[in-house]
């Protein structure tokens, strides 16, 4: 396998894996928002943070991005200039 096709695809993996941990990665102290309006309010803005997951979403994102960044940007050259 070529090692730029492993680069898109680890790339690809590590944005997915940051978007979706990303997703999951704000709570509010220690309950789902969703389930603890009673405790925090209807704005629940002051409340929300980012737990232990956002820790993994922000590497993952950090090391994916650029990857597809650079990978993307000289890809013309693998094309032999269109």
């Amino acid at each position: 396998m070529n090692p730029r096709t492993i680069g898109w695809i680890l790339g690809g993996v590590l944005c997915a894996t940051g978007i979706m941990n990303l997703i999951f990665s704000f709570d509010s102290g220690g309950a789902d928002i969703a389930l603890s309006l009673d405790r925090v309010g209807w704005d629940a803005m002051g409340e929300v943070g980012p737990n232990s997951s956002f820790t993994l979403s922000a590497v993952c994102l950090v090391l994916g991005v650029p990857a597809l960044v650079y990978l993307n940007a000289t890809q013309w050259k693998n094309t032999g200039g269109y």
